[in-house]
């Protein structure tokens, strides 16, 4: 029973030990590798739009993406002198052959796509995987709702990407993380531009500001109409009885008094 109590209090302090160090390791190794992931994320957008000099995130309300599709946000790329060369989307989509694939997509000011680098797979090597090689260069220079054609089936659709051979799946993945990446910007190049909706044209009938009045209507300060009282606070004339009425009147005077 006393081996088996010291034995048990020697793996609980070895036990500990271990945590302590590992928690020890992770508080010095945890600042390294977030400073790491962030120096990795920056040179990614350099890389998708080199004409920037420094990025910042957008705070435009981003539309609701597909199913299956999250953009994680869009950042504004600007000029030295502040002004926007572009933009660069985050997005995730969970939708590939080996789970999330993540993907970021660089847009000019006009919708364009400057350049699409997936970032993060799990697809399958010489297959899926082929997401990270030259195959994504077809993304260049398209805009949003690009089609994935297998076999020739996108026909003459200029706006098309070819899929990976045997890897379909991977292939629909990143062009749906793409098409919602470009949307979401598109969004944001509106916004930025402060492109306000066009005035609605008032409905028949609807009065408008400014407008002279229909001839129907009654406009303040004008004459009016023949026999109408001009004159304000004037008496209005009286009603004048007719000859038999007056006549009965003036007979029933005449009785009355000789009561």
């Amino acid at each position: 029973m006393k081996e088996i109590l010291t034995l048990t209090v020697k793996l609980l302090l070895i036990t500990a030990i271990v945590a302590a160090l590992l928690g020890g390791i992770n508080m010095v190794t945890e600042p390294i590798i977030a400073e790491n992931n962030e120096a990795t994320f920056q040179a990614n957008l350099k890389e998708l739009l080199p004409g920037a000099e420094s990025f910042e995130l957008d705070g435009t309300k981003l539309p609701e993406p597909e199913a299956g599709v999250k953009v994680n946000g869009v950042y504004c790329g600007m000029a030295a002198d502040g002004t926007p060369v572009g933009y660069v989307a985050d997005a995730v989509c969970s939708e590939g052959y080996g789970g999330d694939v993540v993907v970021m997509t660089g847009v000019d000011t006009e919708g364009k796509i400057t350049k699409v680098k997936v970032t993060e797979m799990e697809e399958t090597p010489g297959l899926g995987a082929k997401c990270q090689t030259d195959w994504i260069n077809q993304y260049t220079g398209l805009t949003e709702n690009i089609v994935v054609s297998k076999n020739g089936s996108a026909g003459d659709n200029p706006n098309k990407i070819d899929a990976i051979s045997g890897a379909t799946i991977t292939s629909k993945a990143v062009t749906k993380a793409v098409n919602n990446s470009v949307s979401a910007v598109i969004v944001v190049i509106n916004d930025n531009s402060g492109a306000a909706p066009e005035a609605e044209a008032p409905a028949e009938g609807e009065a408008v500001e400014g407008e002279a009045p229909a001839d129907a209507e009654a406009v303040e300060g004008e004459a009016p109409a023949e026999g109408e009282a001009v004159e304000e606070g004037s008496a209005p004339e009286q009603e004048e009885a007719p000859a038999d009425e007056t006549a009965e009147i003036d007979a029933a005077e005449t009785e009355g008094g000789a009561e």
